[in-house]
């Protein structure tokens, strides 16, 4: 009898240790996960405050706001492609960020269609900090009803609406097409009428890019978008995605090498994460096993 609970007691004891480590395990994957995350940030922030050529220092960059590593494809792309003419929907740290590598190309407009008065204030003011505002044309507009093709259904509880159709007015050959707006509360898909509104008037060989593509709206939008439009569709596993599509048959600039989050756990090491942070939750048994 008292081998019997001794042996329960033994495996009972090595049931809660396996338990204890798999629970610490999984915490420790989850820590490394988000470590790597935030390191490549923190990298592409550092990699972008070095291209830039502002006196000041760049707005919040987390939250609803476009991601470091974005922003650093965004600056160095632009630098490559000079574009002519390009296209915002939503202004931001994005504005700044397009604006300066216009000023270091000497050449280029952007036009940032904004719906909010507070934050086209504070993009302007932002602009005019930097004395950036030649390069940039804001136009701000309230949120209307969208009449044409939309992906929300029409019964939908909250209606379509987009931007005002005249902030585009004189808009034409657009080279990059940036879409980080309107805000996904607007209604289902809200982001679609960006390509639609703007189909013939982008040049030859322009690019359209959608940030937020980890959402699966953003994606249903960009698969669309390619379908309808004949572009080519591919998508960047950046903190909040991006989406870019390209004409078929261009030769579209390949992107810079950019900063790359390190592997933080070995595959010899995937039954400890915790290695990684120099921890060691190994059974008793185990320890040992795998050293020298």
């Amino acid at each position: 009898m008292s081998d019997t609970i001794a042996t329960e007691l033994k495996a009972l004891k090595n049931t809660l240790l396996q338990a204890s480590k798999d629970s610490a395990g999984k915490a420790t994957r989850d820590l490394v996960i988000v470590q790597n995350r935030l390191y490549a940030q923190l990298e592409s922030l550092s990699w972008l405050q070095r291209r830039l050529k502002i006196k000041g220092q760049l707005p919040p960059l987390r939250g609803w706001a476009t991601s470091p590593d974005v922003l650093l494809r965004l600056h160095a792309h632009i630098m490559a492609t000079r574009p002519q003419v390009i296209v915002e929907f939503g202004s931001g740290a994005s504005t700044l960020v397009i604006a300066d590598a216009l000023r270091q190309n000497g050449v280029g407009k952007l036009v940032s269609i904004e719906h909010s008065d507070y934050y086209g204030a504070q993009t302007l003011g932002t602009l005019q900090a930097e004395a950036l505002e030649g390069w940039v044309d804001l136009r701000i507009g309230d949120l209307e009803p969208w009449e044409g093709e939309h992906l929300n259904p029409k019964d939908a509880e909250k209606p379509s609406q987009w931007y005002p159709l005249s902030l585009l007015g004189g808009v034409d050959k657009v080279d990059l097409l940036w879409v980080d707006g309107p805000p996904g509360a607007t209604c289902l898909f809200s982001r679609y009428p960006a390509l639609p509104a703007l189909a013939d008037k982008l040049s030859p060989n322009a690019e359209v890019w959608m940030d937020d593509t980890i959402r699966q709206e953003e994606k249903d939008i960009c698969e669309r978008w390619a379908k309808d439009h004949g572009f080519e569709l591919e998508y960047y596993p950046l903190e909040k995605g991006l989406g870019r599509l390209t004409r078929p048959g261009t030769k579209a600039v390949t992107p810079a090498p950019m900063p790359q989050t390190p592997v933080a756990v070995s595959d010899g090491d995937a039954d400890h994460p915790e290695r990684a942070l120099g921890l060691d939750f190994s059974l008793p048994e185990e320890q040992g096993q795998d050293k020298g």
